[in-house]
């Protein structure tokens, strides 16, 4: 094993002491091991291992859900403050499981609410898209109502503070290690099931948990889509502003309201803005300078709405416009 691979992100924190103390070499070892979401917000970062395959969402196949992988055939699932970041937790732990072969691992590292958090509750002060806070129990509670009883083992969980800078408080940003290390090993089922009759009150509860889970990770995805279909209608709006004669340019308002009683679509723009529907307020931006092309005032206000949405190269485009009709 290579001192030197130049694993990064979370994952190259604790490299060289999980080396140092066998971690790599009992739960890493086999032939195929994958490392799941090993890219994080690094363009250039490597798996784990050298002879891990990286699997994120650009891997042939793979849709953030089902791994792209036959059942039983991979020797470890490794995970590294990934699974935070789910919203169907079930889901993503029973697929881990799926391709795992009897007798191999699951090794999952999250961050610790208590470590890294070092709060209370959501919102997560450093990422806000982590979707729940973890301690070990927490951890252990999700993959036990993720899979059947007796299906697998627990074979190393801990706290990893190795060099924790417990000096820094919760208003700072921790050093050192701030995570939580779960291994389970899939075993092969016993032939027996346990004794006694199945609890149905606890059986609805899991299906409903698992069904808001399953709902969750549906709005995220539609979330997602709208997203992506904001970023084209402000593109495609644009372009029409600037494409079509100014006899053909379109009133998408016209007619929506009585004449004597029309809100212009500067003013709808500035009633979402005030309202902090960013949006929205650049959707009526947009409608009013398909209107009055030339205004620099409406073109900083559609950048202005964009920046707060979110939206930075679509702001700076508007912004960009609003110089030139300046002459700045």
């Amino acid at each position: 094993m290579p001192e030197d691979w130049p694993v990064t992100g979370e994952s190259g924190r604790a490299f060289s002491e999980r080396l140092r103390n066998g971690f790599f070499s009992t739960y890493l070892a086999g032939e195929v091991t994958i490392d799941v979401g090993y890219r994080g917000a690094s363009a250039d970062a490597v798996p784990v291992l050298p002879h891990a395959l990286g699997v994120d969402l650009d891997y042939p196949g793979y849709d953030g859900k089902k791994l792209p992988f036959l059942d039983g055939s991979i020797d470890t699932v490794y995970s590294s403050h990934m699974l935070e970041h789910v919203d169907d937790f079930r889901t993503t732990i029973r697929d881990w499981y799926r391709v795992v072969r009897p007798g191999g691992f699951i090794v999952c590292v999250v961050p610790h609410q208590f470590l890294y958090e070092k709060r209370r509750s959501l919102p997560s002060s450093w990422n806000a898209d982590h979707k729940r806070f973890y301690t070990p129990a927490s951890l252990l509670r999700e993959l036990e109502a993720s899979l059947q009883p007796n299906t697998y083992r627990v074979r190393h969980l801990r706290d990893n503070d190795e060099g924790y800078t417990y000096e820094i408080g919760p208003e700072t940003h921790s050093g050192g290690g701030y995570e939580i290390e779960l291994v389970i090993q899939k075993i092969t089922p016993p032939e027996w099931d346990l004794a006694g009759p199945p609890d149905p009150v606890q059986d609805d509860l899991e299906r409903a948990q698992g069904e808001i889970s399953r709902l969750k990770a549906e709005r995220e995805t539609l979330s997602r889509e709208c997203a992506r279909w904001f970023d084209a209608a402000i593109l495609a709006k644009a372009e029409e502003v600037f494409q079509l004669p100014r006899s053909r340019r379109a009133r998408p308002l016209a007619g929506l309201f009585p004449a004597s009683r029309s809100p212009t679509a500067a003013a709808l723009a500035d009633r979402a803005r005030d309202s902090d529907q960013w949006e929205r307020a650049a959707r009526f931006y947009l409608d009013a300078i398909a209107r009055n092309p030339a205004a620099p005032e409406l073109w900083l206000q559609l950048g202005g709405a964009l920046q707060a949405a979110g939206k930075s190269p679509e702001a700076e485009f508007a912004y960009r416009r609003a110089r030139a009709l300046r002459g700045d």
